[in-house]
């Protein structure tokens, strides 16, 4: 049986940045499946208690398993097939929780400049923390301001200039994701994941990093974790290949 690719978008996206790759694995003969996460797309609005526990049941949907909770954590149960996580910056974090859903499921694993803010803060990563508590902070105090807290989010992760570059109506997208993005800043930072959780048995896993500066710390730390846990094969990092 072929593993479906499953190709799962970070924050202030959504499925379609993944259109000329799908495009290309499709056209090569893959199965994929490029879900949108909750408030994206055609995917329903999440609610205002939202956690990562809301958006692993809601993929496991997705991909036809049934989740359930136990103890706060999501477990998916059904006949599905077998998968190839594919994920991008906060939906590494995602993904990472989606993978222990889904357990033997995952057969492999590919992180594009992955955030995980509890590897950070668990390993004492301060440098790389402190910078991702500046961002939660500059876009929170902004955030009343859509527009504005938008603007700041774009050229924070995409680099100064990127927020006008995007054209009228991406900035528009982009806004009116403000909301969300806000939920999802506030559950990442309150992620207790620890890195033995995460990292259990991890199937065989590729990071691929490229990120402006400031994010080699971030994705080192992803990186290591993978690399000191895992009691299978190690992770490749690839740098320079994310994009």
């Amino acid at each position: 049986m072929t593993d479906t690719i499953v190709l799962l978008h970070g924050g202030a996206t959504g499925s379609s940045s993944w259109n000329p790759v799908a495009r290309s694995l499709v056209s090569s003969g893959a199965s994929v499946l490029v879900p949108d996460m909750l408030g994206y797309g055609e995917s329903p609005a999440p609610s205002g208690s939202y956690a990562i526990a809301e958006e692993v049941a809601h993929l496991s949907r997705l991909l036809g398993l049934q989740p359930y909770s136990c103890n706060g954590i999501v477990y998916a149960v059904g006949f599905g097939g077998t998968f190839h996580l594919v994920t991008h910056s906060l939906g590494s974090l995602i993904g990472l929780h989606l993978r222990r859903a889904l357990g033997a499921r995952v057969r492999r694993m590919t992180l594009v400049d992955p955030v995980v803010v509890s590897v950070l803060r668990e390993c004492g990563e301060d440098d790389a923390y402190a910078e991702m508590e500046e961002q939660y902070q500059r876009f929170m105090s902004l955030s009343a301001h859509h527009e504005a807290a938008a603007h700041y989010f774009v050229d924070h992760w995409s680099g100064a200039g990127a927020w006008d570059a995007m054209g009228k109506r991406g900035r528009a997208k982009v806004t009116s994701l403000v909301p969300k993005l806000r939920l999802e800043m506030t559950a990442t930072r309150s992620d207790t994941a620890t890195l033995a959780w995460l990292t259990e048995s991890p199937p065989p896993t590729t990071i691929l990093s490229d990120h402006p500066s400031g994010g080699r710390r971030r994705r080192h730390s992803a990186r290591s974790s993978f690399t000191n846990r895992s009691e299978g094969e190690r992770p490749r990092e690839i740098s320079g290949r994310a994009r």
